[in-house]
């Protein structure tokens, strides 16, 4: 008689957001594991909790011993990275010295292309210290480095179909866009991994396309064309704080790219298909089953 292997506990951090429902609704299909996630919010998470998700209590602002006392008996742990812009490489410091602590098995972290300690952009900044301070740590770990995802096009696209043109300081940089639920896909599917050495994956879409292949495809899809105007990085922060994006996201913005422009984000890497199975989503099937939301503008996008 075969004895059935234990259950394990697997733990997802930031369970009332977009990304991590996704993942734990992966989670739950596989159906094999114990799933618990953690949210400053738990009201938010009552519906995850009625599925049979653990659902506790987590800030990442609370001390060391708090944390740890929220990850205790989590086997692997997804650490998702929070939208605390230029405090995250602190809190996210205290989350995995916490998980060292309450002795977390394996530790995954979702992480950016091309992490550096960025003296323009506090996003890419905040990943890199946080990547430090996995490296540092006792942990075993995997990264997961998404790449940026397809649905911030949204950020920019219908602005620029409506007035047609774009003015960006990207060149002719390139980046390897993957739809937030390929990328979902990939970080579930290591969770559910059984691998104890340490990994990165790099995160990304089956193509690298350049500023003027993402507007060629969007004149195939909506017969308007869009001129490409070149700008500074100086330039380009004044439009992107015009723009209303919040305080931080600007210099984010600009930050990620110049990275692109040199040729940090055109990283093709096999992570989806050797993750989940299958090829990632292109940017133009993505854009295709989007058109709607390309057209009119009303598009939903979490930075």
């Amino acid at each position: 008689m075969t004895t059935p292997s234990p259950k394990r506990t697997l733990l997802v951090t930031g369970g009332s957001g977009r990304l991590a429902r996704q993942v734990i609704e992966s989670l739950l299909k596989s159906g094999s594991d114990r799933i618990v996630t953690t949210t400053r919010t738990p009201e938010q998470a009552e519906d995850l909790r009625r599925r049979g998700v653990e659902v506790r209590r987590l800030d990442f602002d609370d001390d060391v011993d708090q944390i740890a006392g929220a990850l205790a008996g989590a086997d692997r742990m997804l650490l998702i990275s929070t939208h605390a812009v230029g405090r995250r490489g602190e809190q996210q410091g205290r989350v995995v010295a916490a998980a060292e602590r309450a002795g977390v098995g394996h530790l995954l972290y979702t992480s950016c292309a091309s992490p550096n300690p960025n003296p323009i952009s506090a996003v890419v900044s905040d990943h890199f210290w946080t990547e430090r301070a996995i490296f540092r740590s006792s942990l075993s770990w995997t990264i997961l480095r998404h790449n940026m995802y397809s649905e911030h096009v949204f950020l920019f696209l219908p602005g620029a179909l409506a007035a047609g043109r774009l003015r960006t300081s990207l060149g002719s940089g390139a980046r390897s866009y993957v739809t937030r639920q390929d990328c979902a896909a990939a970080d579930a599917a290591a969770l559910l991994g059984t691998w104890s050495d340490c990994r990165i994956y790099d995160v990304g879409g089956p193509e690298a396309l350049t500023t003027d292949e993402v507007l060629g495809i969007a004149r195939d899809l909506t017969g308007k064309t869009i001129e490409h105007i070149r700008t500074s990085d100086e330039e380009s922060l004044r439009d992107f704080a015009a723009s209303g994006l919040p305080p931080g996201f600007p210099e984010a913005a600009v930050g990620f790219d110049v990275c692109a422009r040199h040729g940090y984000h055109a990283i093709l890497a096999p992570a989806v298909r050797e993750l989940t199975g299958r090829e990632p989503e292109s940017l133009r099937s993505y854009l295709t089953r989007h058109l709607d939301a390309v057209q009119s503008g009303h598009a939903r996008v979490d930075l």
